[in-house]
């Protein structure tokens, strides 16, 4: 399974999620808001070098929207390694 597979992201985000901010998986969907999940920028940036270390991958393009879900941190993992999301 590729690194970039939408799936595998996603299962690598809530593992971060619960092991660093006792957030339980199933409160981290698609479409939770990150804010709404106990997140903020500063938290986010530290789940985005979590995620390039987990998934060996490098992100350059960091921006994301104002009010960004989980499912927007995943398109962002799969722009930087040039999937068409």
């Amino acid at each position: 399974m590729s690194s970039t597979n939408p799936v595998r992201i996603h299962k690598a985000l809530q593992e971060i999620f619960s092991e660093r901010f006792d957030i339980p998986p199933e409160t981290a969907t698609p479409e939770a808001l990150l804010r709404d999940i106990g997140l903020d920028s500063m938290m986010v940036l530290d789940v985005i070098m979590d995620i390039e270390d987990r998934l060996g991958v490098k992100l350059e393009d960091m921006s994301l929207p104002r009010n960004a879900t989980l499912g927007d941190v995943i398109k962002l993992v799969q722009r930087n390694q040039g999937i068409d999301v």
